[in-house]
């Protein structure tokens, strides 16, 4: 089997999950389905070569186990963004430096630093922000599922935000 149809399959796989987590309230369900779903999309970007975005997949699963643990303190934050760095530096190094590969980086170290916001409106516009360059480099690395469902993603996240400012303003007026 062609090995776009293998990665997109696993993009399809992972993408689902990805648009049922746009509707969740809950951060620490969010954060359990996402290590799921990050496994999945990150076999799915190595079979289609973005290796970036397999390492951003794979650095999010410790990433959210860690938190999910433990306080989400800036120095602990620094130390992942470090960690996504360092090691995407050395297989860019090592495999060849694409611009493209940049994105699922930034992603990471985007929604890293900003992933313990108090509002969800705010979390739900950090994901819409990192979507967006997901949906970038899907394209790019022709993993063709996972960018329709980028684009139902951000749907989702929208209407997930809107909620929550209407929840966040609701609670505010009491």
């Amino acid at each position: 089997m062609d090995l776009v149809i293998i990665g997109n399959i696993f993009g399809l796989v992972g993408a689902l999950l990805m648009v049922a987590l746009g509707f969740t309230h809950k951060r620490s369900i969010i954060l359990v389905g996402q290590v799921l779903q990050f496994l999945i999309m990150g076999v799915g970007n190595l079979v289609l070569g973005g290796i970036s975005g397999f390492i951003s997949n794979i650095v999010g699963i410790v990433r959210n186990l860690f938190f999910l643990k433990y306080d989400m303190t800036n120095g602990w934050k620094l130390f992942f963004v470090v960690i996504q760095v360092v090691i995407s530096a050395f297989f860019m190094y090592r495999m060849g430096f694409r611009w493209i590969e940049l994105l699922p980086i930034l992603a990471t170290v985007s929604y890293t630093w900003l992933l313990d916001t108090k509002k969800e409106s705010h979390l739900k516009m950090v994901l819409s922000g990192c979507q967006v360059m997901w949906l970038i480099y899907d394209i790019a690395i022709l993993n063709y599922t996972a960018a329709v469902f980028d684009i139902l993603t951000l749907c989702s996240n929208f209407v997930g935000m809107v909620n929550a400012i209407k929840e966040e303003r609701a609670v505010s007026h009491k």
